[in-house]
């Protein structure tokens, strides 16, 4: 079974090698990409590194996005439509969003996905919903490195817990910046981790200190992601003032992103 990929960052690395492991040809392209991307493709020898992302497309029995929320819809309308197989995106993107690219390319090639937790586990979670859901856990149940929750048959669940999930991480994660940044100014930060770390439990100073640096690294995708969360529970929440701390977050990784 081909498995191909739009994209190919830290998530892409990390599942096409476990799926490689367990028997399936990995497809993507360099297309336009970055030179980073380009030399992490040409450093992995089990890429079949085709010409161009229509032929990854045309090739693959299941084609996986991993780019940027932004890009998400885009991609799938140019090459989800070009795919016979079932088509995956893997960005942090809103239930109305998961949902037009349903209605775009059906619920007959379209399954909504997330991974959930950290890509660098030594077991992935993907959650999947959709009618094609249990079809695609099948196809990647011999994988022992991937766990898959079928969540439901509904386009959109999935999403909705996505984007949930990501409301309360990168909240905790703009607190633990700020709160960091103020302690630094003070000299206090150091004894601030300690007293953190009674407070919360033995493994929390670095399990903060790898959020906060990912939250530095990848402040503009997580910016990205949080516009798309503030979309989704404006519309779930008549009241804006029960929106306040998504407001906030974005608002501290749009400062981030900017640094």
């Amino acid at each position: 079974m081909k498995v191909g990929f739009i994209g190919f960052g830290e998530v892409s690395y990390r599942l096409s090698k476990i799926l490689f492991d367990n028997g399936f040809d990995v497809l993507t392209s360099v297309e336009g990409r970055s030179i980073k991307t380009k030399e992490l493709v040409g450093s992995i020898d089990y890429i079949k590194c085709l010409s161009n992302f229509e032929e990854v497309a045309k090739k693959s029995d299941v084609l996986i996005s991993a780019n940027s929320p932004n890009s998400a819809l885009a991609i799938a309308l140019k090459y989800g439509s070009l795919t016979d197989g079932i088509f995956l995106d893997f960005n942090n993107i809103s239930p109305d969003t998961s949902k037009s690219i349903a209605n775009f390319l059906s619920d007959d090639h379209f399954v909504d996905s997330a991974i959930m937790g950290k890509v660098q586990s030594e077991e992935i979670n993907i959650f999947l919903s959709g009618k094609l859901a249990n079809k695609i856990a099948n196809y990647f149940d011999s994988s022992s490195d991937i766990k898959l929750t079928v969540v439901s048959e509904n386009i959109g669940d999935v999403s909705c817990l996505k984007v949930l999930r990501s409301m309360y991480t990168k909240g905790v994660s703009a607190l633990l910046i700020e709160t960091f940044e103020t302690a630094k100014k003070l000299g206090l930060d150091e004894s601030l981790w300690e007293i953190l770390e009674l407070t919360e439990n033995n493994s929390f100073i670095d399990s903060s200190k790898s959020r906060i640096n990912n939250s530095y690294k990848s402040s503009k995708r997580k910016y990205e992601e949080l516009e798309e969360v503030l979309n989704f529970v404006s519309l779930v929440n008549d009241d804006e003032q029960d929106n306040m701390m998504v407001e906030v977050t974005r608002d501290k990784f749009r400062v981030l992103k900017n640094k």
